[in-house]
């Protein structure tokens, strides 16, 4: 946008047009909203009232970087719930005999409990570090820069977790026997040595 004579202001602020028609897209089709579609809307809408408050483009570049410390949060805050982040995350994309083996499991394996909880605690740590660096970007880099150097920062921040999540859950796997994100249901080896 900004190459076609768009103002940064706007050009900022309409970039979240994208997101914001996917949600009420599916909002629409479903007919319902599940937690992280309302959060996604909750933070589009702060973006946009940010924006008109402000008027500086680093300022909602900032803004914008510090939306992954609420998600951050968020995810931290999980950690006080009955199911952490990681396990909702498992639940959410399994098939129901995996959700449902899974669901006993937490019940009875404390490997599988720990394994959830200390993946909850990485992601939700790397969003906060996502936010700090973001906001150092943002105050220090060109405004026109910004928003590529954070959208890779993000991809490699959120690129590093991935891995990260994969080969623990594989060393999980291997010393308790248990499937972090798997459809095994954990047998009598699920109980740490």
């Amino acid at each position: 946008m900004r190459s076609q004579g768009v103002g940064r202001l706007p050009a900022l602020t309409l970039s979240g047009a994208v997101p914001a028609g996917r949600v009420l897209w599916t909002l629409a089709r479903r007919r319902e909203a599940d937690g992280f579609d309302l959060f996604v809307i909750g933070m589009l809408a702060v973006r946009v009232v940010t924006s008109l408050l402000s008027g500086t483009p680093r300022v909602l570049l900032v803004k914008d970087a510090s939306l992954s410390v609420a998600a951050g949060i968020w995810i931290l805050g999980s950690l006080l719930a009955a199911r952490p982040f990681a396990f909702q995350v498992a639940q959410y994309w399994s098939t129901p005999a995996a959700a449902e083996g899974r669901e006993a499991a937490w019940h009875t394996s404390p490997a599988l409990r720990g394994g959830l909880t200390a993946l909850t605690a990485l992601w939700g740590g790397a969003q906060v570090l996502d936010c700090a660096i973001g906001v150092l970007v943002a105050l220090t880099c060109p405004v026109e820069a910004v928003p590529a150097l954070n959208r890779g920062k993000g991809l490699a921040l959120l690129g590093l977790v991935a891995v990260v999540t994969l080969l623990y859950s594989r060393f999980r796997a291997r010393r308790y026997g248990v499937p972090l994100f798997g459809a095994r249901t954990p047998g009598p080896a699920a109980v740490p040595r």
